[in-house]
């Protein structure tokens, strides 16, 4: 459905797949707030999930300016709540900070050429 070419019918039943994404990652982002740990905090507030998708547009597959929401709290590694617009910046850059996060050393990945600001 994504490869719609700009088929009406097929861009309708597309919105109607990411519409259901979008209800089922509200449940589990629900499920992981409602949950808690030792720390007071829940599992929502330790964790960082990234959702979005792996195509800017699917009709010629590319990678860059990617829509993307980064849920949680990451610990208190991230500071929550905004709207970061990032134009140019490869989407490596993000998965190496989340890397990062979880204390994994990995000093490039993929196109990257740095670190996102999570703060």
């Amino acid at each position: 459905t994504s490869h719609h070419d700009g088929d009406a019918s097929k861009q309708l039943l597309l919105a109607k797949i990411n519409y259901f994404h979008v209800k089922l990652l509200a449940y589990f982002v629900k499920r992981l707030d409602s949950i808690k740990e030792s720390n007071g905090g829940s599992i929502l507030d330790n964790s960082l999930i990234a959702y979005g998708r792996g195509n800017a547009d699917g009709q010629r597959h590319t990678h860059d300016d990617l829509p993307l929401l980064l849920f949680c709290k990451g610990g208190g590694a991230v500071n929550s709540g905004r709207h970061i617009s990032s134009r140019g910046t490869p989407v490596t850059n993000l998965w190496l900070s989340m890397l990062d996060n979880i204390g994994a050393n990995v000093p490039k990945l993929g196109d990257s050429t740095g670190r996102f600001s999570l703060t």
